[in-house]
């Protein structure tokens, strides 16, 4: 669904005269970690589990999915998984937009939205969300929040390594994951369409 499809029946449904039981939700936010700091307004509902989510989207068919990633521990970003491909999969959700908000740009995360199915996903930063700034966010979506767009501005070789269930670094997979990326470089180069010039990135190392 393209973001213009997207706000068009958002709007449609906040213009009509109905009450919100008939005729659904406009906003659905699942945010597990409680990262959005006020409540949700009218035509808008917030959710803390996923299967709390799964079973008011199947009920209410909101306008659009909002999934907030925020500084998860590993099993509970799985169940944000588990949760985008079951509203994918099921036959009354599966028509409904998905929205993931990210705390950091994360090329293994954004691969794990794309194969299940997710529509959005957009970059909000670790900081506490309100209801308005998430609104803006949804109003804004354009072709550059599409999956495909942002993985394609990714280094191809960054990769994951975990440290515990709450961390992990980030490694430089053209120098055998032996570089520890961060910093300037994360932000501005591997990050970033840039990586196309990396010297690593145009030159990887081959394991002997």
């Amino acid at each position: 669904m393209k973001a213009a499809a997207v706000n068009m029946q958002i709007n449609n449904q906040s213009d009509t005269g109905e009450n919100s039981q008939a005729r659904g939700l406009r906003v659905l936010l699942c945010d597990p970690a409680g990262a959005v700091n006020q409540p949700a307004g009218a035509g808008e509902e917030r959710v803390a589990s996923p299967l709390r989510c799964l079973d008011r989207a199947t009920d209410r068919r909101p306008a659009i999915i909002v999934l907030r990633f925020g500084n998860l521990p590993v099993r509970e970003q799985e169940a944000l998984l588990e949760l985008s491909a079951l509203l994918k999969r099921n036959r009354h959700t599966r028509s409904i937009p998905v929205l993931a908000l990210l705390p950091a740009k994360h090329r293994k995360l954004l691969e794990n939205l794309r194969q299940a199915g997710v529509d959005f996903a957009h970059h909000a930063g670790e900081i506490a969300l309100d209801a308005q700034q998430i609104r803006a966010i949804i109003a804004g979506l354009g072709p550059e929040d599409r999956l495909a767009r942002q993985l394609a501005t990714l280094c191809p070789f960054l990769h994951y390594n975990s440290i515990d269930p709450h961390h992990e670094m980030t490694v430089c997979g053209a120098y055998l994951d032996r570089m520890v990326l961060g910093g300037r470089r994360l932000r501005e180069i591997c990050g970033t369409g840039d990586h196309l010039r990396c010297e690593y990135y145009l030159n990887p190392r081959r394991s002997a």
